[in-house]
């Protein structure tokens, strides 16, 4: 199986082809590379914009079935878009968690 490499911050979010954080969930925007230095160069130039990230390169497996292959992401951060989600979730795990 192919591999490939995401960039993920410290939150859990991975970074888009368009420099944005997203949740991972929908694969086919995300930044991949097939090679660990060109996702590290990546990082690096993103890193020296904002000097709060704290990111890694991440290395993932690639679904080959789908025309492009795309990464398959194994945890999903969360969502940016939808930040309510981030409190029902919490929310759900402390009541699971007690």
């Amino acid at each position: 199986m192919a591999k490939a490499y995401v960039i993920r911050n410290q939150l859990g979010q991975y970074l888009t082809r368009k420099g944005e954080w997203v949740s991972g969930k929908d694969a086919s925007v995300l930044f991949n590379q097939p090679h660990y230095d060109q996702a590290l160069n990546q990082l690096i130039e993103i890193n020296a914009k904002d000097i709060e990230l704290r990111g890694t390169v991440l290395e993932v497996a690639l679904d080959d079935s789908k025309r492009p292959a795309q990464p398959v992401i194994q945890e999903y951060g969360p969502d940016p878009v939808q930040p309510e989600l981030l409190a029902e979730e919490a929310a759900a795990e402390d009541g699971v968690a007690a």
